[in-house]
């Protein structure tokens, strides 16, 4: 327990560092949403900076790295591409606007705990399934190994199809050659979130990963926290602002599809 605690620790010190920096580059450039373009990024240089720092490595730590390193990659490329050249997020935007109202050192203060340190918990916590592989080196199941590997690559594919199904699908809208308003094909046919559903399957499978390690069964905080943030917070946004932009369309999407788990369309 002891040995967990201190990479616990040792994370969150590494977490603090790196979210601290970005703020830092996010006051300069005036832009605090590039936090989402250095989210990703942020799992893959933590868990490896703990890794060279520490000289503790296994076959098993070596494997979530390279998870994470492939799924951060993903990300931040897409979100990079998505966000290059825009004026700052529209959601970043609004708390810019709400918070300078009450001054500049409350907006600083604002951003640092709400943007950045939170994110920064909220990665320490995801982290688990890596942190317990460092701390326990003695412990190796190949088929608790094999099966989350399983579940992770599942995960990652579903969610990158399902986000190139929907970026060709804004493209054809802003080209002028998309009739439909809402996307409801491909993946999005079975499931309102497919991109999301993905996303939590590939931390449920480095969860499965470390199981039978010592404390493995805290890795479940991983899978569990992102599928809440996914189904209670983000989600949720999501839906509301479809609602209100398209309410009879997004209402019968609704009423037909899924939102989280995919299932056949209903009648």
């Amino acid at each position: 327990m002891e040995l967990l605690i201190l990479n616990i620790g040792i994370t969150a010190c590494l977490l603090l560092i790196y979210v601290t920096l970005v703020f830092f580059i996010a006051q300069i450039l005036k832009d605090n949403s590039i936090m989402d373009i250095f989210y990703g990024p942020a799992f893959f240089i933590t868990s490896l900076s703990f890794v060279l720092l520490s000289n503790t490595n296994s076959l098993l730590s070596s494997i979530i790295i390279g998870c994470i390193g492939l799924w951060a990659a993903r990300l931040s490329i897409r979100i990079f591409r998505k966000n290059f050249g825009n004026p700052e997020d529209e959601r970043y935007a609004a708390w810019r606007t709400e918070w300078m109202k009450k001054g500049r050192w409350y907006f600083l203060i604002r951003s640092y705990l709400q943007i950045n340190l939170l994110q920064g918990l909220v990665i320490l916590i995801v982290l688990l399934p890596f942190i317990i592989s460092v701390s326990d080196l003695s412990s190796f199941s190949p088929l608790f190994t094999f099966l989350g590997l399983t579940v992770f690559v599942f995960g990652l594919a579903y969610e990158s199809i399902a986000d190139y199904q929907l970026d060709k699908f804004i493209q054809r809208k802003k080209a002028g050659t998309e009739e439909a308003t809402l996307m409801t094909k491909g993946l999005f046919k079975y499931s309102r979130r497919p991109n999301y559903f993905g996303e939590t399957l590939v931390w449920w499978g480095q969860a499965i990963m470390v199981l039978p390690l010592m404390f493995g069964f805290l890795a479940i905080l991983s899978p569990l926290l992102i599928t809440y943030v996914v189904t209670k917070v983000t989600g949720p946004m999501l839906e509301n602002n479809f609602l209100k932009r398209y309410p009879e369309e997004y209402k019968k999407y609704m009423e037909t599809t899924s939102y989280f788990v995919p299932q056949p369309p209903k009648s």
